[in-house]
């Protein structure tokens, strides 16, 4: 099987040949891997871990995980507005939301909104996904659906 590994090529769709694939798969010679690919909102997940320590409620990754696959509030972390960023994560938008969650207590009211922006982005400064939010804060039937959230995961 090793051999066979070292053997694959990848197929782009340009270099589809339906027939050519047809003799393959009958003599055997066809594989088919599926494609391992980690989810986008994943890494917000994983970029909001880096302040978990200063999360007063125990259930804050629930907390975004709800958010993000809430069918209203998940759109928004994807960049439209642009073709060549189209569809990236909007880091703005996130950080705009880290700043919500801490109003609602769910990160520490002791720290502000720009030291919680600086551990996540692990710098000394305010970054530009700090300085942009302001075109990315949330519209109250957002908010709405954010509070329902966290008070569905406060004790």
């Amino acid at each position: 099987m090793d051999t066979r590994k070292q053997q694959l090529r990848e197929v782009r769709p340009e270099d589809f040949d339906a027939d050519a694939l047809l003799r393959a798969a009958r003599e055997g010679r066809l594989f088919i891997a599926p494609a391992v690919e980690k989810h986008p909102l994943t890494e917000v997940l994983d970029y909001v871990e880096r302040i978990r320590e200063y999360a007063t409620n125990p259930h804050v990754r629930e907390i975004w995980e709800a958010i993000l696959s809430h069918e209203q509030l998940a759109p928004l972390f994807y960049l439209t507005r642009y073709s060549h960023q189209r569809g990236q994560i909007n880091w703005y938008r996130v950080t705009a939301v880290v700043i919500v969650l801490r109003e609602k207590g769910v990160y520490r009211q002791d720290m502000t909104a720009v030291q919680l922006h600086k551990r996540l982005e692990g710098t000394n400064r305010v970054t530009n996904r700090y300085n942009g939010i302001s075109r990315y804060l949330l519209e109250r039937r957002e908010l709405n659906f954010v509070r329902q959230i966290v008070e569905r995961f406060s004790h």
